[in-house]
């Protein structure tokens, strides 16, 4: 039997080749996606800023990022999982990740997660199995500071 003192609450989001899995507490919303305003000269997986309660935000193809896909265009009816970076990069406070569908509510537990091993892609914090899918989970600080050296300090 598992402690569920040790149960965290999660969101499993699908995205272009894999899922993404994060902490409910750090999703702040999911939105429909709209076209963000480009960056000059960002790197092809940053494709812009989005608005987002009166803020601009980065917005991420985080599948493109981490190379489960290579396709930069975005799927119609994709949406955006807007996630708080506690970062210590201090213009960028929330991150916009693109998913293909809708986030499901997901209780995990050390039974429940398997971490797959090898080397990670920039950007990942760690690769897992959870039941019968895989996922990333997203390393929102290192995002956060290479958003912020891409676009915010030139």
């Amino acid at each position: 039997m598992s402690d569920t003192n040790q149960e965290i609450r999660a969101l499993i989001a699908p995205m272009s080749g894999s899922n993404i899995l994060l902490p409910g507490t750090m999703i702040a919303e999911v939105v429909n996606y709209s076209e963000p305003e480009p960056y000059a000269g960002g790197p092809d997986w940053l494709l812009g800023e989005l608005r987002w309660n009166g803020w601009q935000i980065p917005l991420v193809n985080f599948a493109l990022l981490v190379g489960s896909s290579d396709d930069a265009s975005v799927p119609a009816r994709s949406r955006v999982l807007v996630v708080k970076t506690l970062s210590i990069a201090a213009s960028v406070l929330h991150i916009g990740l693109v998913i293909e569908g809708l986030p499901k509510l997901k209780s995990i537990t050390p039974d429940t997660l398997v971490e797959v091993e090898g080397e990670h892609p920039a950007g990942v914090f760690s690769q897992i199995a959870i039941d019968d899918l895989e996922a990333v989970i997203p390393d929102l600080d290192e995002l956060a500071l290479t958003i912020e050296k891409a676009v915010y300090t030139r």
